[in-house]
């Protein structure tokens, strides 16, 4: 081979080898472009994520107060629970006392009244006798 025919050789493995190059070069064109497509998709998920972060992190604040606020009130609930109780133990200690009461009232009523009604029976149905009793006594006539 001459040197011209080495040179035309050459010369078309270099063309060849060019193509080669071109195409790789297009394929990394391609590929340089989807890779700064997903680079810009994936900075705006990130600025995305970030506005959200912000966000939870402001709702997080408002439920961190919400349940403060409950656990305050839940103390006090606890606290006017435990007053409630207290009360209604006292209205139970004053309910048997007043049931004491009425029923010992109710027994010294009862009793001069027993007696009374028995009187007025004895009266009701002695009458007769009694008027000629004090009749007799007292020197009238019925």
């Amino acid at each position: 081979m001459n040197v011209k025919d080495l040179l035309t050789v050459k010369t078309g493995e270099l063309l060849a080898k060019t193509d080669e190059l071109r195409e790789a070069n297009e394929s990394l064109n391609v590929a340089n472009k989807e890779i700064r497509k997903k680079i810009e998709e994936l900075k705006n998920a990130k600025n995305d994520l970030t506005e959200i972060e912000r966000e939870l992190l402001a709702a997080n604040d408002k439920v961190m107060e919400t349940n403060e606020r409950f656990a305050l009130t839940n103390k006090e609930l606890a606290k006017v629970s435990k007053d409630l109780v207290a009360v209604q133990e006292e209205i139970k200690q004053m309910v048997i006392k007043q049931k004491e009461f009425v029923d010992i009232a109710a027994h010294e009523l009862r009793t001069p009244i027993q007696a009374l009604s028995g009187n007025f029976e004895l009266i009701e149905t002695d009458i007769p006798s009694l008027l000629h009793t004090f009749s007799r006594r007292h020197g009238s006539n019925p």
